[in-house]
């Protein structure tokens, strides 16, 4: 939705390196859940649920889960 200058819908790749940034800047607390309500505006909401820990200077345990509302489905085939 770049174009459009509303919001997006979720996307669990993007929630994944958002929430490592987070725990890594002490944004938000380690080992926590945090909760991501997108798409409402577009018609197509989902909630993430995000979690990661920081431990020894090292994000780990990053997990990223919940619902989301299918825009695509494919196959890739690899020769």
């Amino acid at each position: 939705m770049q174009f459009y200058g509303g919001e997006d819908p979720a996307t669990g790749s993007a929630a994944g390196c958002a929430i490592s940034y987070l725990v890594q800047q002490g944004a938000a607390a380690s080992g926590e859940t945090a909760h991501v309500r997108q798409g409402v505006e577009i018609g197509r909401p989902s909630d993430l649920f995000l979690s990661a820990r920081n431990e020894a200077a090292r994000v780990t345990d990053v997990r990223v889960g919940g619902s989301t509302v299918p825009v695509a489905k494919g196959q890739l085939f690899l020769p």
